[in-house]
């Protein structure tokens, strides 16, 4: 059984001013055992970051389906976590909110 599945993925965002939609990550499937390691790899713009935010439960994918010990992913979550190479907030979430997180989801 994979740790993460990840089933036909793909994001598209609406295009700026009613224009032409932007695919952002073209669909992706991967299958990823317990203690693999992997690499993701690609050009700057190519989906790599998407991807990673979807898997983390912080963006929806327009298609396909990611699942983690054979559960779907739909919001962030205690059991996965990301360093983000610049700061990101939960933007549903109010400042108090986003500090207290961490904790909440630890059950705190």
């Amino acid at each position: 059984m994979s740790k993460l599945l990840i089933e036909g993925v793909s994001r598209t965002f609406a295009g700026v001013g009613g224009g032409q939609p932007v695919r952002a990550l073209q669909p992706v499937d991967l299958s990823v055992a317990a203690n693999d390691f992997i690499t993701i790899l690609g050009p700057s713009g190519c989906g790599k970051s998407t991807l990673l935010r979807i898997v983390a439960g912080l963006e929806a994918p327009s298609s396909g389906r990611v699942l983690l010990d054979g559960k779907a992913v739909t919001r962030p979550g205690p059991d996965r976590g990301m360093v983000f190479q610049s700061y990101t907030l939960f933007p549903w979430l109010t400042v108090a909110e986003n500090i207290g997180f961490g904790l909440r989801e630890q059950g705190r």
